[in-house]
């Protein structure tokens, strides 16, 4: 199945392809995925420090892109070894499901 990726404040859209099963549920796997990038506890590659607050702990930010929701999907939501999704440039066909960051 292919998915579109749109963006809210850039004009880019990119295509991932993944199977149906993983394709009917994305919604729920996108809410999932923010659950786990937000979470302080996860040690992920899109936490960015940004500055000290006033007690001195550094503070975080996110920075992340359609990468990070491929590497979820990938590395820790399906983990079995299989990739389960991959970007793709010029989709063959309409995509059947749309989400947006």
């Amino acid at each position: 199945m292919i998915v579109k990726i749109g963006f809210e404040y850039e004009k880019d859209t990119v295509y991932f392809r993944c199977p149906a099963k993983v394709g009917r549920n994305i919604r729920k796997l996108q809410r999932d995925f923010f659950r786990w990038l937000y979470d302080r506890k996860n040690d992920h590659p899109y936490w960015v420090p940004f500055g000290v607050n006033e007690d001195g702990t550094e503070e975080f930010g996110l920075s992340y892109n359609e990468d990070a929701f491929i590497y979820w999907l990938n590395n820790v939501r399906f983990k079995k070894g299989k990739t389960v999704a991959f970007l793709i440039n010029n989709p063959k066909s309409l995509p059947k499901k749309t989400i947006s960051f």
